[in-house]
């Protein structure tokens, strides 16, 4: 199963949308937060499944946070706003060990990290709108398999 993760579009679609463009096959993308309804631009370049989370800029009905079973994973959706992930990753961390959470997708600070903490694989895809300070615009790629998975950032200019 390969999977799109992107956060903090801002209203800024086009690379979003040549990412969407540029890959094959894609079952799912995912969005994590500001300006989440974004993705109604890639809706008709693509075929996969597209789910979302809203973040602290956005004022829609879609929930907060999610939590996706893929391949055997649990995989928990948020922006991270209300674990202020913009300090420590420890309130996170214990949400996803009371959830039983094998990856955990996060948006809200911009900077694109990938890493593992107490078995729990942590990805926050960057900004693929608004780069604030970041070298690049990013996004984060996942391949999940019935054993083992990948899961990586890329850069755009």
């Amino acid at each position: 199963m390969n999977i799109l993760v992107f956060s903090d579009s801002h209203r800024n679609t086009g690379r979003m949308e040549k990412v969407v463009e540029n890959s094959e096959n894609i079952d799912l993308i995912i969005h994590l937060g500001d300006n989440a309804e974004d993705v109604d631009k890639i809706k008709d370049l693509t075929d996969a499944r597209i789910v979302l989370v809203k973040g602290n800029t956005d004022y829609t009905n879609h929930e907060e946070e999610l939590v996706l079973k893929e391949k055997g994973y649990r995989i928990l959706l948020t922006h991270g706003h209300k674990y202020r992930i913009k300090t420590s990753l420890q309130n996170l961390f214990y949400r996803c060990k009371e959830l039983k959470i094998d990856i955990v997708l996060f948006g809200h600070s911009h900077i694109p990290s990938n890493e593992e903490i107490g078995g729990i694989i942590f990805l926050n895809p960057g900004s693929i709108g608004d780069k604030r300070g970041q070298k690049y615009h990013s996004y984060g790629k996942i391949t999940l398999r019935n054993k083992g998975l990948d899961v990586a950032i890329s850069y755009l200019e």
